[in-house]
């Protein structure tokens, strides 16, 4: 798994909007109904006896085991679109297919953050999900 440099700024960020600043972030990958995944961000204080844990620029990440096959080729990142779309998003290669414009449809943020889900509404694949953290959120189309 891979996490932009602007992902971790903003992670901090949130982190420490939050009293979190110790915390960990846990990443969450569940194979959806209709294929591809749904992911799931959520800050812990302590890792459990399966987790992979990634230290990466002063964040720590935890993955549990059913989790990390799904996420080795994903990236963390964060966006800021006009179309008014803001907040953390994953971006994986290996389910891409099932993804929209987000690449799989994931993210959270701070000041009613913002997301998106995995389906492409312009195609009428509304397969994806959505995950959220912090106070953003997000859903599916």
């Amino acid at each position: 798994m891979e996490v932009t440099t602007l992902a971790i700024e903003k992670l901090k960020e949130v982190m420490t909007e939050q009293g979190e600043t110790n915390g960990s972030l846990r990443v969450v990958a569940i194979p959806a109904e209709a294929g591809g995944l749904q992911y799931m961000l959520t800050m812990e204080n302590e890792s459990q006896a399966d987790d992979t844990v990634m230290a990466m620029d002063g964040v720590k990440f935890l993955m549990d085991s059913d989790s990390a096959p799904f996420l080795e080729e994903a990236t963390i990142d964060y966006v800021e679109n006009l179309g008014g779309q803001v907040g953390f998003v994953i971006n994986n290669p290996m389910f891409s297919s099932a993804g929209g414009g987000c690449g799989g449809g994931c993210a959270c943020g701070s000041g009613g953050g913002g997301g998106c889900g995995g389906g492409d509404e312009n195609s009428g694949d509304n397969s994806g999900g959505g995950c959220g953290c912090g106070s953003g959120g997000c859903g599916s189309h």
